[in-house]
């Protein structure tokens, strides 16, 4: 998916100069994101390249080539739509950014006081006996997904988030009984990709759901399903995952420093 794909243009514009292929190439594909159509043609003219350029760019990247990576950067406007916030039919008297945070609020409170903090323990227990955790995700809580692995990374667990969905089809094969695969899908467009989804469970590792729509369809597949509180605001699911993903990180810690 396309959360791979930023980290690529998050690496080139951090450590590339401006004067670089890359550099060049990454600006005018951000420059013209929202752009309905996109050719090898148009990118090379405008930036003054060879389209021989462009495809090793491509190739760089880890596309086999141009057109490969025009479906993942396509897949990037998901990511700006699923950063917004959903309040233009609101009528609200009071700024509409305090309104939010007051919903968010009132949602995190609840979200707490219900919260099941053996499910915490239940996860943790499963991280500890795990040999190495995959971490599958994808847009925003992909972003969030790499907090937990930087987390565990941090208390010498072997965790590993593959980037893209490519990569995530790649890795699978590769998985032990000794591993924890975590799915994390608050919505479940990850988990209806049934091809991934179904290759995971079939895999030798054990696995973990993490979403806010347990009732989806394919969840009753998996071994384990952590609920992430009611379903009725979408859009506070992410808030909802960072405190989680706090909460099991501190737990996590506790119960690992006991361990050594």
């Amino acid at each position: 998916m396309s959360g791979g794909l930023v980290l690529s243009f998050q690496d080139i514009l951090n450590h590339y100069q401006t004067e670089d292929t890359e550099y060049i190439i990454t600006q005018y594909l951000l420059n013209h994101l929202y752009r309905k159509s996109l050719t090898i043609t148009d990118i090379a003219k405008f930036c003054h390249l060879s389209e021989a350029s462009v495809t090793r760019f491509a190739k760089k990247l880890g596309y086999k080539g141009f057109s490969e990576f025009k479906k993942d950067y396509f897949l990037m406007q998901l990511e700006e739509n699923e950063m917004e916030l959903d309040l233009l039919a609101k009528k609200e008297k009071q700024p509409l950014m305090i309104s939010e945070l007051q919903t968010v609020s009132e949602e995190l409170t609840n979200f707490v006081r219900q919260f099941d903090t053996k499910q915490l323990e239940e996860v943790s227990h499963k991280i500890q006996k795990s040999q190495r955790i995959y971490l599958f995700s994808t847009l925003i809580p992909g972003n969030l997904s790499m907090i937990l692995q930087t987390i565990l990374l941090n208390c010498g667990k072997e965790a590993v988030y593959p980037v893209d969905n490519r990569k995530q089809h790649e890795i699978i094969p590769y998985l032990k009984s000794s591993d924890l695969a975590i799915i994390i899908s608050l919505e479940g467009s990850l988990v209806m990709q049934k091809d991934l989804t179904l290759s995971i469970i079939n895999s030798k590792a054990d696995n973990l759901l993490i979403t806010q729509n347990p009732h989806m369809k394919l969840s009753s597949l998996f071994e384990t399903v952590i609920s992430l509180g009611e379903h009725d605001m979408e859009r506070t699911g992410k808030y909802k995952l960072l405190a989680f993903i706090e909460l099991l990180g501190n737990q996590y810690m506790i119960e690992n420093k006991k361990n050594h």
